[in-house]
């Protein structure tokens, strides 16, 4: 009896071992394009209908500098309460910057502070050309607010060369640019 016993504690472990093995094969690592549930930003000019779209919009390799530049800008020119544009402009952002900036939670509190806060619900916009160097782009925005405030921002963005988001552009950084420059008149 005791042969027995062993025999199906071995056939009952070979089978796990198995049944395992095959789960296992048919999990993917890291999601693929086409099994992520999210959709896509077409590049044919299309802006979403809602603000709570916009945080379907996820980085692809298909976007230019420019196109993810005008996706964020829009996103947060249409932001809602559940923060969907902010949510866009977070999922834009490089892993390095990810890292600094923390979890959406703080970025959602960063982009609130007094040299962000421009940038949610602006009334129009206006984009300087485009600038690309190897992998990093530069663009200037200036904003207007609903009080018919200017507020000047360069975003920086680079190429991604490795990891998940490898060949997407994606945002490294926001800086404000103050107007302290003097003005004269003639």
């Amino acid at each position: 009896m005791r042969g027995l016993d062993k025999i199906v504690d071995h056939t009952l472990l070979a089978i796990g071992a198995l049944l395992l093995l095959l789960f296992v094969s048919t999990v993917p690592l890291e999601p693929t394009q086409n099994q992520e549930q999210f959709g896509l930003y077409a590049s044919t000019g299309e802006i979403p209908v809602t603000a709570s779209e916009w945080s379907y919009i996820k980085p692809s390799k298909s976007f230019t500098p420019q196109e993810v530049v005008q996706i964020q800008i829009k996103a947060l020119q249409q932001n809602d309460k559940s923060d969907s544009g902010i949510i866009t402009v977070f999922n834009f952002s490089s892993p390095a910057s990810k890292m600094r900036v923390g979890p959406i939670e703080h970025f959602r509190l960063m982009v609130r502070d007094p040299s962000y806060k421009p940038m949610l619900n602006f009334k129009t916009y206006q984009k300087g050309n485009m600038v690309i160097t190897g992998k990093s782009a530069y663009q200037l925005v200036v904003l207007t607010t609903e009080n018919n405030e200017k507020a000047a921002y360069l975003f920086m963005l680079a190429r991604q060369s490795k990891g998940h988001y490898k060949g997407c552009w994606l945002t490294v950084g926001v800086v404000r640019l103050e107007n302290s420059r003097p003005v004269y008149s003639t």
